[in-house]
């Protein structure tokens, strides 16, 4: 009886030992650090039944019903206390209600936030999304100040449109089908492409909803140091394919005050109404009116100009 004690104690310990290392194996493929200088983490059979099966799919962000996929035997019940537990115990982290990102062996919990433009596509799941805006104009590296949130572009109404993760807040903006185009499939690092507005499309949903890109200001000096990368014709087929007025007189009257030389100035010029539109909306309804462009100017030509050389 002594001996079967001892057989049983020794099964233990290395089933224990097998799932430390199935999951020491799974998070050194993740991480690059030297691993001997990792902190242990306890782990369940089924929580490493959970990683592995992620592992071996290459994910690292996964819903309720996949977690069910990856352990058809257990209840709902148990499954839900399983994945709790995982939380808690640093081996999860829970992004909204019944979805989970895996953290790295290495990373604290506390600490520990994936990269904001990797996780669009999981927060939005089956909803046609880019990542768009001020976001974007990051992605295209023409941003000057850092954002704590992340813009998405959604094709269909999402509640809530704005949830936070950590300190990182996710806005979900609505375009109806005509203004949903113009997205593409961008790297932002060298394993990763998500995607996002091209060039030309950030632009125009930026001059739709400036407040939504950082101001007037922000859009004229992208648009100011990239103009050599704009394809111009692409750029006049988005506004008019976008059909806003706004959009139309906020991007000549810049194209026109940046002194840059394209032939589509005039063939905006052509496109536009006589109904004045406001020109940064962040700013209050003041300044002067400037008829050529039907636009209702609150911000001097001297701050814009002066932001292109900060």
């Amino acid at each position: 009886m002594f001996y079967i004690i001892i057989i049983r104690l020794k099964l233990t310990f290395l089933l224990q030992l097998v799932n430390y290392l199935n999951y020491y194996s799974y998070h050194c493929s993740q991480v690059k650090p030297d691993c001997n200088d990792m902190k242990s983490k306890l782990i369940s059979t089924q929580s490493n039944e959970v990683l592995t099966h992620f592992n071996q799919m290459g994910q690292n962000c996964f819903d309720y019903s996949e977690a069910q996929k990856a352990l058809p035997n257990s209840s709902d019940s148990a499954l839900r206390e399983l994945l709790s537990d995982m939380v808690k115990r640093g081996l999860l982290m829970r992004l909204k209600k019944g979805l989970y990102h895996i953290i790295p062996y290495d990373q604290e919990a506390s600490s520990f936030m994936p990269d904001w433009h990797l996780l669009a596509k999981y927060l939005t799941r089956d909803t046609h999304h880019y990542i768009g805006y001020y976001s974007a104009l990051q992605i295209h590296n023409l941003i000057t100040q850092p954002s704590l949130k992340e813009q998405i572009v959604v094709a269909k109404q999402m509640r809530p449109s704005l949830i936070k993760i950590k300190n990182v807040e996710f806005q979900f903006i609505y375009h109806n089908e005509k203004h949903f185009f113009g997205a593409k499939k961008i790297w932002i690092d060298s394993y990763n492409r998500v995607l996002c507005s091209d060039l030309e499309k950030t632009f125009i949903d930026c001059l739709f909803k400036p407040d939504y890109a950082g101001g007037i200001v922000e859009i004229a000096r992208a648009i100011y140091i990239s103009q050599d990368n704009i394809k111009f014709n692409q750029l006049l087929e988005y506004a008019k394919r976008f059909k806003s007025q706004a959009v139309m007189k906020r991007l000549g009257f810049l194209l026109e005050t940046l002194e840059i030389k394209t032939d589509i100035i005039p063939k905006l010029n052509k496109l536009k109404t006589a109904s004045y539109v406001l020109l940064d909306t962040e700013l209050p309804k003041s300044g002067k009116m400037v008829s050529r462009w039907s636009i209702q100017q609150n911000l001097d030509t001297e701050t814009i100009k002066s932001a292109l050389y900060t």
